[in-house]
């Protein structure tokens, strides 16, 4: 059995283990970044983020192509979507991540070791590789990155052929029929968009009232009727009771509500869990909650010294854009740094059709924790820009002031680009930034930008009665 010795030693390569490794690395520190896996990069990559928005593009792109004859835009033939076409896209975009990440980690001498680690003790770990050789790391220092795996729902565990996860779903060559999307949040009403404009006929049942709990309710609204629009059927407050199959092969689901769910597949969109159950975290004194989420302080230490943690496995926002924050953090506070992640002014995207974008308070949480505020709207409707792309009757921007001292606590975006517009106001949340200073700022004209001036004016309207 071979032993190594390394300064740091990062356990997991999605986007926390890397950004805690090159942290590291930058610090001087001989790092091992240890994965399982064959494909670098996490679930971003193989599974979760990169595959979503590889389909969001897509299937965006096909809609603004359909109506290219009202950009003066003349198209032969009837435009169509051909998902093998838009797999080899999504393997294309892999393959580049992929290869700038092993780029980025020669540069940084990052010495990766493959395998599954487990703790021996607090600063040892055995790496098993496929083949069952075993390679014991020894380090001071560790980092735990090792993601989450996708939640399952009782009394209806995913097979990979009938009910699968979006693990399987993105391996996937054909698309089938039908399909019910069990969990209506973030992942579920994306794929609920990207399944529906690839023409499948898409049900979506929710135990909840409503979609995409935790977001503004307006927002929900006007989600909850482009669902209805595009011919998606929800099923809120309802729950899965049983499993059969119909004489032609496809899924019936018997729900709590009396109704019967009749598809070709079902796509189990629950959320996600840690993933920490194999790393034999008592060895090293590592405590956890009840979810297997691992605890840590707000240096990211966690119970056992030495020993951080970042990105899913602390079952808090499980974002590709947090674990890397979280990861550098942690790689850096392991080796001396002293850096705390403020993980409240988290700019957010849900890749729906149209895409949200959001920041900070929602009107109900800012009413729930009695913070006196006032809000503006500005649809897209009134700024040329968004008339010029044909932008949906439905997009707005939403923005949220403390009333008294008119400092932003919070914005809400459902429209084109709200995805990268929501970065300007995450950064003025950040900053403190008054809703004068949007209404006195200068905007590039036209653009969409122009929103956060009139939604700020709208807030101060009704501040004034």
């Amino acid at each position: 059995m071979e032993r190594r010795s390394f300064d740091l030693a990062v356990v997991g390569a999605g986007e926390a283990g890397i950004a805690a490794a090159v942290r590291g690395a930058e610090l001087g520190a001989r790092v091992a970044l240890i994965e399982r896996s064959s494909q670098l990069g996490g679930t971003c990559v193989a599974t979760g983020t990169l595959p979503s928005k590889v389909y969001s593009i897509s299937t965006g792109l096909f809609e603004t192509i359909k109506k290219a004859k009202s950009f003066g835009i003349r198209l032969e033939g009837v435009p169509a979507l051909d998902f093998k076409e838009v797999q080899a896209s999504r393997n294309r975009v892999t393959r580049c991540d992929v290869g700038a990440i092993q780029a980025h980690l020669r540069s940084h001498r990052v010495e990766l070791v493959r395998g599954r680690a487990a703790f021996l003790e607090r600063r040892l770990l055995a790496v098993t590789g496929d083949d069952g050789a075993v390679t014991e790391v020894e380090a001071p220092r560790v980092v735990l990155t090792a993601g989450s795996v996708p939640a399952q729902i009782p009394g209806l565990p995913t097979d990979g052929k009938a009910v699968l996860t979006t693990d399987e779903f993105v391996q996937l060559m054909e698309l089938p029929p039908s399909i019910v999307i069990l969990g209506a949040g973030f992942i579920g009403c994306e794929y609920a968009f990207i399944l529906n404009t690839l023409g499948v006929q898409v049900a979506m049942v929710e135990m909840l009232e409503h979609p995409l709990a935790g977001q503004d309710l307006e927002i929900v609204a006007r989600v909850e009727k482009e669902l209805k629009r595009k011919g998606v059927r929800f099923l809120p407050g309802t729950k899965v009771t049983g499993r059969a199959d119909t004489e032609d092969g496809r899924l019936r689901l018997a729900t709590d509500r009396g109704e019967e769910i009749v598809a070709h597949l079902a796509l189990v969109c629950a959320g996600r869990k840690p993933s920490t159950g194999s790393l034999n975290l008592a060895a090293a004194g590592v405590r956890t909650g009840g979810r297997g989420e691992i605890l840590v302080n707000t240096r990211l230490e966690t119970s056992a010294p030495g020993i951080f943690a970042a990105g899913d496995v602390l079952g808090r926002v499980m974002l590709s854009s947090t674990a890397i924050l979280e990861g550098a953090a942690a790689g850096g506070n392991a080796m001396g740094e002293n850096r705390e992640v403020d993980e409240t002014i988290i700019p957010s995207a849900i890749y729906t059709q149209p895409e949200i974008g959001y920041v900070g308070l929602t009107e109900e949480a800012a009413a729930a924790a009695g913070i006196p505020y006032i809000k503006g709207v500005c649809p897209y409707g009134v700024l040329v820009k968004a008339c010029a792309i044909q932008a949906p009757a439905s997009a707005l921007i939403k923005m949220i002031f403390e009333r008294d001292s008119h400092r932003l606590l919070g914005a809400h975006i459902f429209g084109p680009e709200a995805a990268e517009l929501i970065h300007a106001l995450a950064l003025s949340l950040k900053l403190g930034a008054r809703a004068e200073d949007f209404i006195y700022a200068i905007y590039h004209h036209p653009s969409l930008s122009e929103g956060f001036r009139e939604a700020a004016a709208d807030a101060l309207r009704t501040a004034r009665g």
